[in-house]
């Protein structure tokens, strides 16, 4: 299975390669936001709320190859541009995007934010391709991180 972006696959419809260490930014874990704390001036140390932990949504940035394929220059060159405006459609559609990686065999719930980096060397007259990174981020850590419980043989919770 290749990778995905809304099920579609992102290598034959945008010519969209991810590189090998394009998608690193997808196993970070949330930051912790702040939790409540008072630090009472007649005791030790502070008093911090722990009962229920809250995480700031992560950015990714997805580095990418859009490269076209054609038999003549010309036939390149309109495929680049074709496959170069269908991402852009693609990533511009209202509400969330779903991006299945294939090298982390997971899916990923975010929006589009912003194109960077963009190297241009593959634009010649025979080469079509451009180098870049997709910035992503996501509205709710929970829903790319759900929670999961694990138990032994006996059925205890080995995380609660």
């Amino acid at each position: 299975m290749a990778s995905k972006l809304n099920n579609k696959d992102i290598r034959a419809l945008f010519g969209l390669y991810i590189e090998r260490d394009g998608y690193d930014d997808f196993l970070s874990f949330p930051k912790r936001k702040e939790s409540l704390k008072k630090n009472w001036a007649d005791q030790n140390g502070q008093q911090v709320d722990l009962s229920e932990p809250f995480f700031e949504p992560r950015q990714f940035r997805l580095k990418c190859v859009l490269k076209a394929i054609g038999n003549t220059i010309q036939e390149k060159k309109e495929n680049f541009w074709t496959q170069y405006n269908a991402l852009f459609t693609e990533l511009k559609q209202p509400g969330s995007l779903d991006l299945y990686i294939e090298a982390l065999g997971k899916t990923f719930t975010l929006f589009y934010v912003d194109q960077a980096n963009i190297d241009k060397k593959g634009i010649e007259a025979k080469r079509m391709f451009i180098t870049f990174d997709l910035v992503f981020e996501e509205t709710d850590p929970s829903i790319n991180i759900p929670d999961v419980f694990l138990v032994d043989e006996d059925d205890n919770f080995l995380i609660a």
